[in-house]
């Protein structure tokens, strides 16, 4: 369907307040010493993109998110994307909440999917809903097909999301799912 910066920010707002309620104990999550706040502007580039900024107001730390990102047919896929750059600001904080204080790599990412994951299904939308629309990650360019950085492979990702929701299923806490999931690829 696609969504515009409105649409996209008031999700946004939803997604932060399940954050906050998550693993901040109810307080406002910060990055870089800013309130996290729900602002998505938009910018151009058909690749679907994101990063965490400083909001033209000072108010905090919104996002701003390619055209390419909001235009995605799949809101499912818009919405774990936008928790997903959310996740980049809350990464170290829920892996030391997960017990993986100070860790990096590709744990960093992955920590972001299955956080992104997670608050999506907190949010109501239904676990098989989430990994078929990040497993359409090839026709959405979501993610990447080889390693980039710390970013995994688009596959790898899917796959560590998946097994989230297994270890969720078998009656894991998040918090022991991340860590079994993260600490085998924490340098």
């Amino acid at each position: 369907m696609s969504m515009n910066e409105t649409q996209a920010s008031a999700f946004a707002k939803s997604a932060l307040d399940k954050l906050s309620t998550l693993f901040y104990g109810g307080d406002t999550p910060y990055a870089c010493d800013l309130p996290m706040v729900p602002v998505v502007k938009a910018e151009r580039g058909a690749t679907p993109n994101g990063n965490l900024t400083p909001t033209d107001d000072g108010s905090g730390l919104g996002m701003v998110v390619s055209d390419g990102l909001l235009n995605i047919t799949d809101d499912v896929t818009i919405k774990f994307a936008l928790v997903h750059e959310l996740g980049h600001g809350t990464s170290e904080h829920i892996l030391k909440h997960v017990g993986l204080e100070g860790v990096g790599g590709e744990a960093t990412e992955v920590i972001a999917d299955l956080s992104a994951a997670y608050i999506l299904a907190e949010l109501g939308t239904r676990w098989d809903t989430i990994i078929a629309s990040i497993s359409q990650w090839r026709k959405t360019k979501i993610f990447d097909e080889h390693k980039d950085g710390d970013h995994p492979p688009g596959d790898e990702r899917v796959a560590y999301v998946k097994k989230l929701q297994e270890l969720l299923g078998k009656g894991a806490s998040f918090h022991d799912a991340a860590k079994q999931i993260c600490k085998p690829i924490a340098s």
